[in-house]
């Protein structure tokens, strides 16, 4: 088929926005479907490039457009369903590189225009058509696999790292596979004879990607060009999940407004299906990891409020119950490969009735947090329970005061320990948290007992205090606790 006669058939509503001179005579050999940053590998000439944008970003566009063009195709079809339309960008560059560029209307699907371009007797993969035809049809993703695990002759699987299988049979290495996504330099990825591909939008966290599992042995060319149709359908899928939560996002962004705001957000958590009365979990967790919060409280409950408010992911988790804490721990170390640097320090509140006593709970699942920041591991998670009365007060505390505090009791000696490397401050916390007892202490430290002595002797001197007096140790226990 020529490329004017397809952008002549007025009843699929193609608009050309690029189209050089002599360009529709071109004819077109194949057609191939991506939402790929760079398909050009699986390109060999000639080909209809059909893409849904899902890969898009302003940075993507020049290799995208240069793989095409490299490649030899013949034109590129754009969707306008994902983003309402064709960016200018994209169009810019089609227009400087001379390829030809056209618009496929939201109403019309990729499998028609495949099946246009076949009808004129042009070869095409068989599979890709199927492919396109089960997802048109909303038949599901689980259909779409049993269409690509019939060409493969082994199952796929789409999967996530937190919510794990999405669609298809669970695999039984699955979570190999899925440490393998999460820490692989570059993707494709291969496991063994399993290729592990990115069905996500390409500036999405892989911790909260999805992505496909399937068998494509490294030299077949049908079967890595069909796992790629394959993970840029469920692209298409994954950004109509996402479509659909938008609502939600909204609402989440009103009730966490008000509540930081310290209003009474009944009739807001209403509105976002949350009766006044129902129990109620607040969480705060430290940075911008949002998505990831929110894809870890879905698998516990069905509707989670989850914004971003004052540097910090937010959430009200409605009858979470006790489970929570336990679901947040799980999902955290699902997803440990691919969090690198990252802390997420989490705190959780009490379980409180939805309506005016949410702005306390929020107050306490801060102090958790607070306290989780403190702890070595990245992603701690501090419940209310776990908030020992002493650390709940010194919580409201401000920073300068419970420095100063700290400094006026324990600056003589976290100054000798620094000028003589005497370990008076690790002896003075065993100490304490063996209520005194020399010997205990003495054990714990692998000392002897009159050194222990000596060194308490000396933290006495330095700070003035006298730790056979319940005073003296108290400021001592609360200072070493502000460290």
């Amino acid at each position: 088929m020529l490329l004017g006669d397809l952008l002549g058939t007025d009843d699929l509503g193609l608009r050309p926005l690029v189209l050089p001179a002599g360009a529709d005579s071109r004819a077109i050999v194949d057609v191939y479907t991506t939402d790929l940053p760079d398909p050009g590998r699986y390109l060999a000439g000639g080909e209809l490039v059909l893409t849904g944008l899902v890969w898009w970003s302003p940075d993507a566009v020049e290799a995208f457009v240069d793989a095409v063009v490299t490649s030899g195709a013949t034109a590129l079809g754009a969707g306008e369903a994902a983003r309402g339309g064709v960016p200018d960008e994209l169009v810019e560059q089609c227009r400087t590189r001379g390829l030809p560029l056209f618009a496929v209307p939201a109403s019309v699907s990729f499998a028609e225009i495949t099946r246009r371009v076949l009808a004129e007797g042009r070869p095409s993969r068989p599979v890709g058509r199927r492919l396109l035809a089960v997802l048109a049809g909303r038949a599901g993703l689980n259909r779409l696999l049993d269409v690509a695990a019939a060409e493969l002759g082994e199952p796929c699987a789409v999967l996530s790292p937190v919510a794990g299988v999405i669609a298809g049979a669970p695999p039984p290495e699955q979570t190999a596979l899925t440490r393998a996504f999460l820490a692989a330099p570059r993707l494709p990825a291969a496991v063994g004879p399993i290729r592990l591909l990115s069905a996500d939008a390409p500036d999405r966290h892989r911790t909260v990607s999805w992505f496909v599992a399937c068998p494509a042995e490294p030299g077949n060319a049908d079967a890595t060009a069909l796992a790629e149709e394959l993970a840029g359908l469920v692209a298409l899928e994954r950004a109509r999940v996402d479509a659909g939560r938008r609502a939600e996002r909204r609402l989440a962004d009103q009730v966490l407004r008000a509540l930081t705001a310290g209003q009474d957000v009944s009739a807001e958590l209403r509105v976002a299906g949350i009766t006044p009365g129902t129990p109620v979990t607040v969480l705060v967790s430290a940075g911008r990891a949002t998505a990831l919060v929110d894809e870890i409280l879905r698998t516990a409950v069905p509707d989670p409020v989850v914004g971003h408010r004052d540097g910090a992911t937010l959430a009200v988790v409605p009858r979470a119950g006790d489970r929570l804490a336990d679901v947040l721990r799980a999902g955290f170390a699902a997803v440990r490969p691919g969090l690198g640097d990252l802390r997420l320090p989490t705190g959780l509140s009490g379980p409180v009735p939805a309506g005016p006593a949410l702005f306390a709970a929020l107050e306490e699942a801060r102090h958790a947090a607070g306290l989780a920041a403190a702890r070595a591991e990245p992603a701690a998670v501090v419940t209310a329970d776990e908030i020992d009365s002493h650390m709940l007060l010194l919580g409201s505390v401000p920073d300068e005061v419970r420095r100063a505090y700290r400094n006026r009791v324990l600056g003589p000696v976290l100054a000798y320990d620094s000028a003589h490397d005497a370990e008076l401050v690790a002896t003075l916390t065993a100490f304490l948290d063996h209520a005194g007892s020399w010997s205990r202490c003495a054990e714990v430290l692998h000392l002897h007992v009159n050194t222990v002595r000596y060194r308490i002797a000396k933290v006495e001197q330095l700070t003035n205090r006298n730790l056979s007096r319940l005073d003296d140790r108290v400021d001592l226990f609360l200072a070493l606790r502000l460290g």
